[in-house]
């Protein structure tokens, strides 16, 4: 496995992971130019995209996790941790004050792991 730190990763390469964890595609608004991230981490094996994790923030007081994918072969295998753990240390060497992240009820172990706790919070989906 090979990991990459804020290299550009194909929008196809991004939406096939996407749509391994049951997402939609997004293929076509990961071609955007308007879309940026703050820092993100690729991991390769073979060549072939095998697991992300994105983040956007203002650089100063917020980050926001997103994207967290790993695909379904590989999952189990401490590589989501590692990429969690990764992140997180980034952030945080960067002086960034508070570390979001939104996941479904049943991750909610997975992410307590790592000193989330939860928030009320408001998410709407417009497609």
């Amino acid at each position: 496995m090979v990991y990459k730190f804020n290299e550009k990763v194909p929008a196809k390469a991004l939406a096939d992971l996407r749509a391994s964890v049951g997402w939609s595609r997004m293929e076509s608004e990961y071609k955007s130019p308007l879309l940026t991230s703050y820092y993100h981490i690729a991991v390769y094996e073979y060549e072939k995209l095998i697991a992300y994790i994105d983040s956007v923030s203002n650089g100063v007081t917020d980050a926001y996790i997103q994207d967290l994918m790993v695909s379904p072969e590989h999952q189990g295998k401490g590589i989501g941790t590692a990429l969690m753990n990764k992140m997180i240390k980034y952030l945080k060497e960067k002086h960034i004050y508070m570390i979001s992240v939104v996941y479904d009820e049943s991750l909610k172990p997975f992410y307590q792991r790592f000193g989330f706790y939860n928030m009320l919070c408001g998410q709407m989906e417009t497609y």
